[in-house]
This record gives structure tokens, sequence and C-alpha cells, in this order.
């Protein structure tokens, strides 16, 4: 079922998938066929059937009782069950600064956890040489995914609801820093196909054919079960909503958006059922984008209410990180607010001291997984 929203301005556009050839060296194991077979079948389970919405996200569970995840000073990925006093290390990720560039930058605009909390994935290195990585949080093992071309810059890597794949946009986003005369390659504007990756049976057969170039793609679960995604056009002007094949749904003309002000500039996330979004707006000082802009927006300023255009929650809150189903994180330094859409603040815990200071933060209600 497409939701209707009163600011859809132009009609469906169709467009036609395109499908990605696998090359194989070697013949795979039975098992990662099983597992292949897994991951297609999710795809198509997302895209033609409904599922209950609740098991899914963790409707009803208690909002505070759940699971952050940060980077700490010592570059590894902690896990805080919020009910305990001190978070956990769960991957190291100090190879990430033997790369070259600017690594710190492309992990914190690139690093992102499976809704069901069983494996991380960023992209390790500034430069042509770098790869997509995959990190088990039970077994802290790192494993390659992918190699350049890849992007981080406009279309960072993401996840589909059900954690079971994530879709990377093939992008030689780094250009010629020698012809520049700089040993370091800076960002350019780029844009290739798109491929999927299961961190159970590797690269997938399927592809997203984005016929319309944008970025910051996220994934949510439609009314009739299956999967669909929000991502907005290069001038940040008008939100798409698109199914796994490509084929745009809907079209929001974000200036209509009475929610923000001044301009909308980035776009951050968006609720398990695609209603709400976390936007950036406003410019800060010397141009600098708000919300400790990097690349990806490490958070955003507003929520919009995208079936409306309003803004909801609390206008004092100082940030949203994360939407669920009922509300949204919001931080402030240290501490981390939940407040509800209709802008009631439902909890705060103050951050343990290992992950305090991260630049990202993460947050799952327990029951998703």
């Amino acid at each position: 079922m497409t939701r209707r929203s009163r600011f859809r301005r132009t009609a469906p556009r169709q467009a036609t998938p395109r499908r990605m050839l696998r090359h194989r060296t070697a013949p795979r194991r039975v098992r990662a066929l099983a597992a292949a077979a897994s991951a297609l079948g999710a795809l198509a389970l997302l895209a033609l059937t409904a599922c209950d919405a609740d098991s899914v996200t963790g409707r009803d569970a208690a909002a505070h009782d759940g699971v952050f995840y940060g980077l700490g000073d010592d570059h590894r990925l902690y896990r805080w069950d919020a009910s305990t006093d001190e978070a956990e290390p769960v991957l190291d990720l100090s190879g990430v600064w033997d790369g070259e560039g600017d690594v710190g930058t492309v992990l914190r605009s690139s690093l992102s956890i499976d809704p069901r909390q069983r494996t991380a994935a960023w992209i390790e290195g500034g430069s042509p040489d770098a790869v997509l990585r995959f990190g088990d949080l039970d077994s802290g093992e790192i494993t390659t995914a992918a190699s350049y071309p890849l992007d981080h810059a406009c279309i960072d890597p993401t996840w589909l609801p059900d954690g079971s794949a994530l879709l990377a946009h093939r992008a030689a986003v780094w250009g010629d820093g020698a012809a520049a005369g700089d040993a370091t390659p800076l960002p350019v504007e780029s844009w290739g196909d798109t491929e999927w990756y299961s961190p159970d049976a590797g690269q997938l057969s399927t592809t997203v054919d984005l016929a319309q170039q944008g970025c910051r793609l996220r994934w949510y679960t439609a009314e009739d079960g299956s999967a669909q995604a929000l991502y907005h056009d290069l001038q940040v002007t008008q939100f798409y909503r698109i199914d796994t094949d490509g084929t745009v749904l809907d079209t929001i003309e974000i200036p209509e958006l009475t929610g923000t002000e001044p301009l909308t500039i980035g776009f951050v996330g968006t609720d398990p059922s695609g209603r709400y979004a976390c936007v950036v707006d406003g410019y800060g000082p010397y141009g600098a984008f708000k919300g400790g802009f990097t690349i990806r927006a490490e958070s955003g300023t507003r929520v919009i209410d995208l079936d409306t255009g309003e803004a909801v929650g609390d206008e004092d809150a100082s940030s949203c990180t994360s939407l669920h189903d009922d509300g949204y994180v919001s931080r402030d330094g240290a501490t981390a607010a939940f407040i509800g859409y209709d802008g009631t603040a439902k909890w705060s815990v103050d951050l343990p001291e290992a992950i305090k200071e991260s630049p990202v933060l993460f947050f799952y209600p327990n029951g998703q997984d």
C-alpha cells in the first residue's frame, strides 16, 4: 500500500529494474547457497507479503529498556544495555586507522548496525583503496564484503528493515589527488550502480535501479509489509519514496514542509513506518552544517511528520539521532533522551564513560532484534 501525502506532486515513475550478474571464482558450499536463498527470500517477503509489525519493530516494548552503540576513544565499538552501568566493547575498529586519507570521517559517515544487532558495517579507508567491512557483533570477527568503488558521501551503505542485506552504492567518489598535487584525493560527485550484500551470503543477484539521483537512502517497512525507502534529490528539494526495484511511488516537495526553517539541508533517518523524518535544517557559522555534519550528518535538528508536513516532538530538543515507533532519541552532549512524537519527554539517561563522547550514537529498543 502506498502512503498518500498531501505533498505529492508527481505521478509514480516506472523504473525498469536491472539485474546484476554474480561472478564466482569457485563453487559455493551448500551452506552459502542456502544462506543466499534465505536472504533473497527475505527481500521477496518484504516486497510482497505483510508481516507482523509488532514483532519486527519492537512495538510496545519499554522505550527506556534498550541498547545503545557508540564509538570509544580507543577505536572500539561499544554496546551499552541501558539497564547496566557500563558499556562493553564488541568490535575492535583500530584497523581503520591503518588506511589512507581521512579515515575517521569516512568511518563516521558510513558506520551502521543492522536492525537485528547482529552485524555492523562500515567503509574502511579514505582513498580508492577503501573496502566495505562487516563486523560480527557476537564474535568480533571482521570480514570484507566488497572492494572500491564505494560511496560514503552521498548514499552510504544502508540496511533492509529486517537486517538481512545491506545496499551499497558502487560510485567512485575519490578524485585524482595526484593530479591536483595532493597525495590525498578529495571526494567528487559520482554515480554508479547499487548492489545488495548479505553478511551470510555475500553479494546478491538483485539490485535497486535509482532513476532519480539523490542521497541518504533509508529503508522502512510499509503498511503492506513490503520494504520501501526514502531518499532526497541532490539539491535537497524533494523526497522520493521507492520500492525495492527503485520505482518511485511518491514525491514529497521538501520546501512545502512547514516544520523546517530556514532551509532543509540534510536527512538523517526515518522511523520504522516511514512516516517521520529526522532532518537537518539551517546553517551554522561560516556556512557549516548543523547536526555535527561531516558528510553524513551525525544527528538532525528537527523531526517532521511527512503526512502533515509539520514539525513534531519537543521544539526545544537539541537533536534527533534515531527514530522509532513511538518517539525519537535526542542527544545533548553526554545525555540521551527519548521524546514522543507528541512532545512528551519519556526518559533520559547519562551515557557511560566509554561512549559519552562518541560522534555517532545508535539506539535499539528491546524486542526489535
